[in-house]
C-alpha cells in the first residue's frame, strides 16, 4: 500500500514536471522554427533597413517615406565609441556582458510588479531581448510575448556575440520620425560625427533610447516646453552617470566633471524635409496618445516596425492649395516690395534649383538672363539654364510687372504692353531671376516660361472636413517650418462669430440691439477704448448685422454685456463653469485672496458705489420709460460711474463726448446748477420786487449756463452746460433776463436738463436709489457672491473668461488672455485652431483624435497598418455634440451674410459647380497695423445619400497671410487686408475643392439650383428669415410688411410673431464641461 501510495507520488511529481516541460519544449520548438529565417543576418539588416510608407486619402498614392533608406547611416561595432557602449550597458542593462539573453532577476522583479498592478506595466527588458523584439514579429503585450521574447532574446545570443548584439541595437532605437540609430542621434541632437561624442552627449544618448521625444528639446511648441525637455534630459543624464559610476566605467572625477556640465544642444540636418504635412503625421505618430496604443500593440520601436500610414489628405486639394498660395504670394510681394533681382538671389539662391523641377512641384527655379529685347510693346527677356533656354515674352511677363506697376504707382494703375519697356529696366543680362514653366516645347518651339518670385511674404493654408485634415500649406516652400500650426498669429475679426456664438447660449437673441458708438470701458482699473476700422453707419445695430458689417464697437460692447440676461442661478452656473465660484469648503478668505489676488477684482467702498450706481440705472428705467423720456433712457444706458480723462488722449470731438456721460461729472453739475438756480430765483424775485438795474447785471452772471433749446414738438427745453463752449451748447439760446422776466412760471429745477443728457430730476432719483442699494450691500461682506454677481469688475471677468473657456472648448488649445479687445483678435493663435473652431460653429461638433483627450491635434492619420498587413489603429470619428443647431445656425446665417453683404462680398458667386454658385461662409481678419490677413470660411459638401449640399459634409478653409516677423504689409502705395490677402487664395483652394471627382459625383444638379441648402440652415424650424433694416439690421415692424421688397437684408433669428411685434426667444445652454 505505501509502495503503490509512492508511485502514485512519484507519477505526480513527473507528470508535474514532464507536462509543463514537453510545454515549454514545444513552445521553443515552434519559436525557434519561426525564428530561423528572421535570425539571419540578412533578414536583421532588412529590418534594421524598414521603411515606413505614407500615403493620401485614396491609399494609393504616396505622400513620402519615413525612415527613408537614403537616409540611413548604418555605423559598425568597431566605429561605435567605447564610451557610448558603456553608457548604454549602464543605461539599459547592467548585466548584459554577464547574462545569456534575459537576466532572471530582472524579469521575477518585473513580474511581481505586473502581478500587483493586473497587467503588464514593466518588461525588465535586456538589450538583447530589446533587439529581439524588433526583429522577430511583434505581439500585443502579455505574458505569452513575454515568454516569446525571453526564448528569442535566447537564440540570438547563442547565434551572434555581444558585440554584433551592440552594434543591432545602435543601428536601430528611434530617434525621430525621419532616422534611427546611433549615427542619426549623434548628428541631429549636437550635429557630430559620432566619433566625436564625449561623456555628457554618450550618457544622454544611451539614456533616452526609449524615449527620445521626451527629452528633444527641437520638436517643443514653447520656451517652457523646451526648458522642461532640457530639464528632463539632464536629469536623465546624470541618472546615467550614477550608473556608469556604480560600474566603475568611469572614475569619480569624470562623474563630477560630466555631471556639472550642460548637454549642449544643436540641431544638426539629418534629412531633407519633403513638407510639413509629414512632419505634422511623424508629431502626431509620435505624440503619447497614438505612441501608447502601439507600444500596447507591441509596437515598441516604429523605426523597425515597417508600419503603413493611411492619412486624410488629399492629394488633388493639397497640390491645389500649395499652388495657390505660390501663385498668390509673388503677387501681393512684389506690390508691396517692387522687383528687386538682387535681393531675391541673395535671400534664396540656397533654396532654389537652376533648372526645372518636377512640374507638379511648381516652384521656381532660377535661370540666367541671356538677352533683354526693350523693344516697346513686343519686349521680352530670354534666359538660360544649365540644359535648357527659354523666353519670357510678355503673357510671361505680365503678372509681375502688373504687381510691380502698382507698386510704383498705385492699386489704380494697371499694366499694359506700353510699360513694358519700364518694366524691364529693372534687369541686366547676367542676372538670375526666377521662372516657372508656362509651356513645354513642341516641334523645336521655344520654352515659355513666367517670370516669378520669391516673396519675403508667407501664408499658410488648412483644409478641413469632418474634423479631418484634407490639406495642409506651411508656407512657399512648404517645409521646414509649418505657419499652418506652428505659427501663432493675431487673426483679427475672425474672433467675432466666438463672441455671438458665446452670447447666443447666454439668452442673447441675434435681432438684439447692440449700442455701436465710441464707448469707454472700464475693469480694474483700467480704460478701454476700442475704436472702429470704419465710419459706422449707425448708433445701434443687431448682433447679426455687427457680425455681418465687422462692427467692431458693437462687438465689444456685447462682450461688456454678455451675462446681462441671465438670472442670478444661471450667472452662477456660467461663474461654476469658468473656476471663480467658490469652491466646496473653500473658505470665504482663501475665495476673497484668490479673487481679489489671482483674478484682480478690489471690491472697497468706490466699488459698492459704482454697484450701486449700475443697479439703479436699471431700477429706474420703467420711471423714464412711462414719463416718455426715449433720449434720458439711451444717455442713461451710456453713462459711467467715473472717467478720469488724464488716462486718455482723446484724438478727436467724437471721442472727447465721451467725458460727458460721467455720473460724478453730472452729479457736480447738478450741485451747481441748483445752487446758480437757487440764486437765479432770489434775484428774481428781487427784480420783480424793486426792478434794480444791477439785479439784471447779476442774473446774467448766473444765467451764462443756462440755455434755451427749442425741440421739434414746439416743447422747450432748459440746459445747463459747464463751459460755454460745450458741444451742446452750439445749437442753443442763451438764456437772457429778459427772456426769464418773460415767462410766466420760474425754472424748475427737476425739469433742467444736465448738459442735454439727463433731467436735474432723474439725476436726483438716481441718487436716491443709489444711496438705497449701496446700504443693502454693505450689509454683505463685500466678497460675499451676493455682492459680487453684481460687481461690474467680477461680471466682466466672467464674460472674459466664458469667451476663452468657450473657444477652447471649440477647438483652440493656445491659453487666450481674457481681455476686453478679444473681438478684435489680440491674441495669437494659429490657423488650424480657427479652422477647427469654425468646424464646431458649422457642425456644432467637434472631432477628438483621442476620445478621451482636448483637440490640440487634428485628425491626420485614418489607418496604420503593420508590415503583415494587420490593422494596428484606425480612426473612428467619435464626434461631441458641443453647440446646438440653434447657435450653429444662427451664426452660420451670419457668415452667411457677411459673403453677402460684408467684408467677404468679393467672393459673391465665386465659387461655382457646374456654373452654378454655391453658398459660401466666412469671416475677413485683418490685424492691427495689416501684419496678417486671414479668412477662415467653409463651403457645404455633398450628402451622399440625398446628393444635396449640406454643411455636415462641408470643407472649412482657412488661410493667412502675413510676413514671418509681423511687420505691417503696407506699402506707400498699397496695403494688405483680409479681403485682398487671405481671401483670393480661400477663393482659389475652395473651387479647387469643388472640382474634385469626389466632391462632384454624387451632386443633384436640379437640387443644386432650386434647393441649394436644405440643412443645416433650416433644419431647426424655430427659426426664422426676418427681413431687417440694411442701415442697423434690426428687424422692420410686422405693420411694414407692405414694403417689404426681395432685395431686402434678411437674417435668419429665433422669433415668433405676436400680433405686430417680433417676440425674440432666449436660451441658456452654454457648453457644459465633460
Amino acid at each position: 500500500m505505501i509502495r503503490k501510495k509512492r508511485n502514485i507520488l512519484i507519477f505526480i511529481i513527473c507528470g508535474l514536471i514532464l507536462i509543463p516541460a514537453s510545454f515549454l519544449g514545444y513552445i521553443y520548438y515552434k519559436i525557434t522554427l519561426d525564428a530561423a529565417t528572421r535570425i539571419e543576418r540578412g533578414a536583421i539588416d532588412r529590418i534594421i533597413a524598414s521603411e515606413s510608407p505614407v500615403f493620401y486619402d485614396d491609399g494609393v498614392t504616396p505622400i513620402g517615406v519615413f525612415f527613408e533608406k537614403t537616409h540611413r547611416k548604418y555605423i559598425q561595432y568597431k566605429d561605435i565609441p567605447k564610451v557610448f557602449i558603456k553608457a548604454l550597458i549602464a543605461a539599459e542593462d547592467k548585466n548584459f556582458l554577464a547574462h545569456r539573453g534575459f537576466d532572471l532577476k530582472a524579469t521575477l522583479r518585473a513580474f511581481v510588479a505586473n502581478i500587483k498592478a493586473g497587467k503588464v506595466v514593466q518588461g525588465g527588458s535586456t538589450i538583447t531581448q530589446q533587439t529581439a523584439k524588433n526583429i522577430f514579429r511583434r505581439e500585443k503585450k502579455s505574458y505569452k510575448a513575454k515568454l516569446k521574447e525571453l526564448i528569442q532574446a535566447f537564440l540570438l545570443e547563442r547565434k551572434y556575440t555581444k558585440e554584433e548584439i551592440i552594434e543591432m541595437y545602435a543601428n536601430q532605437f528611434f530617434v525621430n520620425g525621419y532616422g534611427k540609430g546611433l549615427s542619426i542621434a549623434s548628428q541631429y541632437f549636437f550635429d557630430k560625427e559620432t566619433k566625436d561624442l564625449d561623456l555628457v552627449e554618450s550618457a544622454f544618448i544611451a539614456g533616452s533610447v526609449k524615449g527620445p521625444n521626451r527629452y528633444n528639446p527641437f520638436i517643443k511648441k514653447t520656451e517652457n516646453e523646451k526648458d522642461e525637455a532640457i530639464q528632463l534630459a539632464r536629469l536623465r543624464k546624470d541618472y546615467v552617470l550614477s550608473k556608469m559610476l556604480e560600474m566603475n566605467f568611469i572614475t569619480k572625477n569624470q562623474y563630477l566633471e560630466a555631471k556639472e556640465k550642460d548637454i549642449q544642444f544643436k540641431e544638426g540636418e539629418i534629412t531633407y524635409r519633403l513638407n510639413v504635412v509629414l512632419d505634422y503625421i511623424r508629431e502626431q505618430l509620435e505624440s503619447g496618445y497614438l505612441s501608447t496604443i502601439l507600444q500596447e500593440q507591441g509596437v515598441d520601436n516604429i523605426a523597425t516596425s515597417g508600419i503603413i500610414i493611411y492619412t486624410s489628405i488629399n492629394k488633388d486639394i493639397q497640390e491645389a492649395a500649395l499652388r495657390n498660395l505660390r501663385t498668390h504670394l509673388p503677387v501681393m510681394d512684389v506690390k508691396l516690395n517692387g522687383y528687386n533681382v538682387k535681393q531675391i538671389v541673395d535671400t534664396h539662391q540656397e533654396l532654389l534649383k537652376k533648372g526645372p523641377m518636377k512640374p507638379k512641384d511648381d516652384l521656381p527655379f532660377l535661370s540666367q538672363i541671356t538677352h533683354i529685347e526693350a523693344d516697346g510693346k513686343n519686349g521680352y527677356l530670354t534666359v538660360a539654364w544649365d540644359n535648357g533656354s527659354g523666353i519670357i515674352n510678355y503673357e510671361g511677363l505680365k503678372t509681375m510687372g502688373e504687381a510691380w506697376f502698382k507698386w510704383k504707382m498705385g492699386d489704380w494703375a494697371d499694366f499694359d504692353r506700353k510699360h513694358v519697356r519700364m518694366f524691364l529696366k529693372n534687369f541686366h543680362v547676367g542676372d538670375l531671376i526666377p521662372v516657372k514653366l508656362l509651356s513645354c516645347p513642341k516641334d523645336n518651339c521655344e520654352t515659355k516660361l513666367t517670370l516669378t518670385e520669391i516673396p519675403e511674404l508667407n501664408g499658410g493654408v488648412v483644409v478641413l472636413q469632418k474634423g479631418m485634415i484634407k490639406a495642409m500649406v506651411g508656407g512657399f516652400f512648404n517645409r521646414f517650418f509649418n505657419r499652418s500650426v506652428d505659427a501663432k498669429r493675431q487673426l483679427g475679426s475672425i474672433f467675432k462669430p466666438i463672441v455671438y456664438s458665446a452670447a447666443l447660449q447666454l439668452k442673447w437673441n441675434s435681432l438684439d440691439p447692440l449700442q455701436n458708438i465710441r464707448n469707454i470701458f472700464q475693469f480694474e482699473n483700467t480704460f478701454y477704448q476700442p475704436r472702429p476700422d470704419h465710419t459706422p453707419q449707425s448708433q445701434k445695430v443687431s448682433m447679426a448685422w455687427a457680425g455681418i458689417k465687422s462692427e467692431n464697437l458693437a462687438t465689444v460692447w456685447l462682450l461688456y454685456h454678455l451675462t446681462d440676461h441671465l438670472n442670478m442661478s444661471e450667472f452662477r452656473q456660467v461663474t461654476s463653469l469658468v473656476g471663480l465660484d467658490i469652491k466646496e469648503e473653500e473658505p470665504y478668505q482663501a475665495y476673497k485672496n484668490r479673487i481679489r489676488d489671482q483674478f484682480g477684482v478690489v471690491v472697497n467702498k468706490e466699488t459698492l458705489m459704482e454697484t450701486a450706481f449700475e443697479e439703479s440705472k436699471k431700477l429706474i428705467e420703467s420711471d423714464i420709460i412711462f414719463g416718455g423720456y426715449d433720449k434720458i433712457l439711451n444717455n442713461l444706458h451710456r453713462m459711467y460711474f467715473d472717467i478720469d480723462a488724464n488716462k486718455f488722449n482723446f484724438e478727436t470731438p467724437e471721442e472727447q463726448q465721451i467725458l460727458r456721460f460721467s455720473y460724478k461729472r453730472l452729479r457736480e453739475l447738478n450741485l451747481k446748477m441748483k445752487e446758480k438756480l437757487h440764486n437765479i430765483n432770489q434775484l428774481l424775485e428781487q427784480y420783480k420786487q424793486n426792478k434794480a438795474p444791477n439785479t439784471i447785471e447779476r442774473l446774467s452772471h448766473f444765467l451764462f449756463n443756462f440755455y434755451l433749446n427749442e425741440v421739434n414738438d414746439k416743447r422747450e427745453e432748459i440746459i445747463y452746460v459747464e463751459q460755454a463752449e460745450s458741444p451742446s451748447s452750439t445749437i442753443l439760446i442763451p438764456i437772457t433776463p429778459e427772456l426769464l422776466v418773460k415767462r410766466t412760471t420760474p425754472l424748475a429745477s427737476g425739469e433742467i436738463w444736465l448738459d442735454g443728457l439727463i433731467t436735474s430730476g432723474i439725476m436726483d432719483l438716481l441718487q436716491e436709489n443709489m444711496k438705497k442699494r449701496y446700504r443693502q450691500l454693505v450689509t454683505y461682506n463685500r466678497y460675499d457672491y451676493e455682492v459680487l454677481s453684481r460687481v461690474r469688475d467680477f461680471r466682466t471677468l466672467v464674460n472674459l473668461s466664458y469667451v476663452a473657456y468657450f473657444s477652447k472648448k471649440i477647438g483652440i488649445s493656445t491659453k487666450l488672455d481674457p481681455v476686453l479687445s478679444f473681438p478684435l483678435g489680440p491674441n495669437a493663435i494659429s490657423i488650424i485652431e480657427a479652422a477647427l473652431a469654425y468646424q464646431t460653429i458649422m457642425t456644432g461638433q467637434v472631432y477628438p483624435l483621442n476620445p478621451e483627450g482636448g483637440l490640440k491635434d487634428a485628425p491626420i492619420i485614418t489607418k496604420i497598418v503593420d508590415r503583415e498587413g494587420e490593422t494596428l489603429w484606425e480612426y473612428k470619428p467619435e464626434p461631441k455634440k458641443v453647440l446646438s443647431s440653434r447657435v450653429s445656425g444662427l451664426v452660420t446665417d451670419i457668415l452667411r451674410n457677411v459673403m453677402e453683404l460684408g467684408t467677404g462680398r468679393k467672393a459673391k458667386g465665386a465659387i461655382r459647380v457646374f456654373d452654378i454658385p454655391i453658398p459660401i461662409f466666412g469671416k475677413t481678419g485683418t490685424a492691427n497695423r495689416f501684419t496678417n490677413s486671414s479668412f477662415v470660411g467653409f463651403i457645404p459638401g455633398c450628402n451622399k445619400e440625398t446628393g444635396q449640399l449640406d454643411l455636415h459634409e462641408g470643407y472649412v478653409i482657412a488661410s493667412y497671410v502675413g510676413y514671418d516677423d509681423n511687420r505691417p504689409m503696407k506699402s506707400k502705395h498699397s496695403a494688405i487686408y483680409g479681403a485682398s490677402g487671405a481671401l483670393p487664395i480661400w477663393i482659389d483652394t475652395s473651387n479647387a475643392i469643388v472640382k474634385t471627382h469626389k466632391y462632384k459625383e454624387h451632386l443633384q444638379l436640379a437640387d443644386l439650383v432650386f434647393n441649394p441648402l436644405p440643412s443645416p440652415l433650416s433644419k431647426d424650424r424655430d427659426l426664422r428669415t426676418v427681413p431687417v433694416s440694411p442701415l442697423t439690421g434690426l428687424p422692420i415692424k410686422l405693420s411694414n410688411r407692405a414694403i417689404d421688397s426681395p432685395a431686402q437684408p434678411r437674417i435668419l433669428a429665433d422669433v415668433e410673431e405676436r400680433g405686430d411685434s417680433w417676440v425674440y426667444k432666449r436660451h441658456f445652454d452654454p457648453i457644459i464641461e465633460d
